[in-house]
């Protein structure tokens, strides 16, 4: 009678609540067998077949318990058994199907969870030329099958949580049990465990409670959308964590030029890969000092330059009526409004506004002699060197930083340019991302880590970076 008045009247509440949840009810051999759900997430193929179809056709010629219905009716795989009243709903919210019978202590909990998914597609973000082509969906599930079908060890290690009072989202925490750090992972760990929060919907939910300095503008963890680089990060002896809801798991620790590490450079030949990296660092320094450099040398230092450049520049800027540092200032923004715009509008028109956008606007800024030619070029090839980063989330902080380089440059000259590039170092190698320097292998020096950095040949990487601190130090 306990069991009755327990499931019964909660099945009651939930009727007067309102609260979307269907109820089946089967008369089988002098007994009822009742079933809860939800119809907008559950599988109704699987509830049918798997469930409903099985207790009806067994249930014509014995009595059904709990324990029978269990181990020898329903087809479902992911199944269990619960006795606490007050989880039927979270169950239930979750998209399993409750089956309880009036007279017995404890229900079944059938995953019948149906979520509409797009499949897994070529990578948006991270696109290679010859690594793989799968990439990350916003699917929990799937995203899991991805790592495990890559890495068949049984040291892998997946720690599930469940973040959001309300939204009770999926989390994985990710690591090899005998090759990343202890200390990373209990950190890690305690600091999801802390989150206290409505909902998650993004990853990036996730990443701003993990990090050591929220306030720090260059990015403390890594993106990632492609399965491989994923796993490759994960036998170095990091962590992956991915949230449910999101195509972008989150790496770390990751430091600052583990954000120009692209999957191809670790295919390729690898002096193609030392090439490559050379030209992603030049491009991230060219959009950083490109315009500020611009305006120490026209507005403090013309005399650094050959005569008959000086000339040109000077006949190129007479009918501009601004200085150097406005004149940079407005083509910088200007641009960044163009990134932006073509960001946001519809892919079919986004990237033709963009470039006719940049190509109308800076011919008729110079037509009308507000900028000169070179400050054009200046800008167009600071925007393309901001692309050129294989993570995306470190070039945010170089478009900030260039307008304080702007603007400092234009205060103090070359001094003020030599000045702020002094403090964006400092600030660099002030950061560490779970106890590793950001600036690593780089500071401190390591030439072993920083050689196998540059060649990204896996023939010379016999060992893990040191600045890891792994168990397992050795590759091969």
């Amino acid at each position: 009678m306990e069991a009755k008045n327990k499931f019964m009247d909660k099945m009651k509440e939930f009727k007067q609540s309102d609260l979307g949840i269907s109820t089946r009810k089967l008369s089988i051999k002098n007994m009822d067998v009742f079933i809860l759900y939800v119809q907008h997430i559950t599988d109704k193929d699987s509830l049918s077949n798997n469930i409903i179809k099985p207790i009806l056709q067994n249930g014509r010629d014995e009595i059904l318990s709990i324990d029978k219905i269990v181990n020898s009716v329903i087809y479902i795989d992911d199944i269990s058994t619960d006795d606490d009243e007050n989880n039927m709903l979270d169950h239930i919210l979750a998209g399993a199907s409750i089956i309880f019978t009036p007279n017995e202590d404890k229900y079944i909990v059938a995953n019948t969870l149906k979520v509409e998914k797009r499949s897994i597609e070529p990578p948006v973000i991270d696109t290679t030329l010859r690594g793989s082509k799968d990439s990350f969906t916003e699917n929990f599930d799937d995203n899991m099958s991805l790592i495990r079908y890559r890495i068949k060890d049984e040291n892998l290690k997946i720690d599930h949580f469940r973040i959001g009072k309300r939204t009770k989202t999926n989390v994985g925490l990710i690591y090899m049990k005998d090759i990343t750090n202890k200390k990373y992972v209990t950190e890690v760990r305690k600091k999801l465990e802390s989150i206290n929060i409505d909902g998650v919907f993004e990853s990036g939910y996730v990443q701003k409670f993990i990090l050591n300095d929220s306030f720090n503008l260059f990015p403390q963890v890594g993106i990632v959308e492609r399965s491989d680089t994923a796993c490759a990060n994960i036998l170095d002896g990091k962590i992956i964590i991915i949230v449910e809801g999101s195509n972008l798991a989150l790496v770390m620790p990751k430091t600052f030029i583990e954000f120009l590490d692209v999957g191809d450079d670790h295919y390729d030949n690898m002096y193609l890969a030392m090439f490559s990296k050379i030209l992603r660092v030049v491009a991230l320094a060219v959009s950083l000092t490109a315009s500020s450099l611009y305006v120490a040398v026209v507005s403090f230092h013309p005399d650094i330059l050959p005569p008959q450049y000086i000339l040109a520049i000077a006949s190129s800027r007479v009918t501009v009526p601004f200085n150097a540092f406005i004149e940079a200032t407005l083509m910088e923004f200007t641009a960044e409004i163009l990134r932006e715009a073509s960001i946001r509008l519809p892919k079919q028109i986004g990237p033709a506004i963009g470039i006719v956008g940049a190509i109308v606007i800076g011919q008729a800024a110079v037509a009308a002699g507000l900028v000169s030619p070179l400050m054009v070029i200046i800008v167009a090839l600071s925007v393309m060197c901001s692309f050129v980063a294989p993570d995306y989330t470190i070039m945010n902080p170089i478009r900030i930083l260039k307008f304080f380089m702007i603007l400092i440059t234009g205060i103090f000259g070359l001094f003020g340019f030599v000045m702020g590039f002094t403090l964006i170092t400092i600030n660099l190698c002030s950061i560490t991302t779970l106890g590793v320097p950001y600036v690593a292998p780089m500071s401190p020096f390591n030439f072993t880590d920083l050689k196998n950095y540059i060649f990204s040949d896996i023939n010379l990487a016999k060992k893990r970076p040191k600045y890891l601190n792994t168990q397992d130090k050795t590759r091969q």
